[in-house]
């Protein structure tokens, strides 16, 4: 197998790995702004659940969550004996503790002012909430939004380790060092350097796109 057609085996799994990424970066989403809310608003009681919820996600090395999640609770819960099911939840709830103070610091660079000038407007919290303060908010987010979506995607690799037939592209990585050692090829490692490239495609051009977009956009909105 040359080069080529290793390079069109490993860009076969990369649906998978982009799939079991943006997944759980939109549960990462759905889970961190709700969980900055209940910080900010939400009274002493739920800032601390919150805070503990932040630091033991933070604190957990990933694969040790996703090998929960697929291993032991996957005994009781059938759906999470499906490996992109595992993955997907254990990197989408630790990236929702990431992204939870992301957005805690990006409503403070919104600040007060904004909110209270809307609500002088007539709008109501809510609406204030969701028509001025989140747009801006995300603004402010892109640059570490970006680099959150970069970790997903590299952390995504240890879904390898569930197996379960996964064939995201560091498995089939594995696939071809192992086949490569069977064919005894001159360099049975070739397919990790270009695992490690594909990855760098699949991060960094996005990750510096939201850099540069968000930087624009604040210095146009003067924020």
């Amino acid at each position: 197998m040359n080069a080529l057609e290793q390079l069109i085996f490993l860009l076969e799994g990369v649906q998978i790995t982009l799939s079991v990424s943006v997944l759980a970066f939109l549960l990462g989403i759905a889970t961190g702004i709700p969980m900055m809310l209940l910080r900010a608003f939400g009274g002493k009681l739920w800032e601390l659940i919150v805070e503990g919820y932040e630091k033991l996600l933070r604190g957990v090395p990933i694969v040790i969550l996703m090998l929960l999640f697929y291993f032991g609770i996957g005994v009781r819960v059938p759906f999470l004996r499906d490996p992109f099911v595992s993955a997907a939840l254990a990197l989408g709830i630790r990236s929702g503790a990431y992204q939870s103070q992301i957005f805690k610091g990006a409503m403070r660079g919104v600040g007060e002012d904004q909110m209270i000038a809307a609500r002088a407007l007539g709008m109501s919290k809510l609406r204030a909430f969701r028509h001025v303060v989140l747009p801006q908010m995300f603004i402010i987010a892109s640059a570490g939004l970006g680099s959150e979506y970069a970790l997903i995607v590299k952390d995504s690799a240890y879904a390898f380790f569930l197996g379960g037939g996964l064939l995201d592209v560091i498995t089939r990585a594995d696939i071809l060092r192992a086949y490569a050692l069977t064919e005894h090829w001159e360099h049975p490692y070739f397919a990790y350097i270009l695992t490690a490239l594909i990855y760098i495609a699949l991060t960094f051009p996005l990750a510096t796109y939201l850099d540069r977009w968000g930087s624009r956009k604040k210095k146009r909105l003067g924020i």
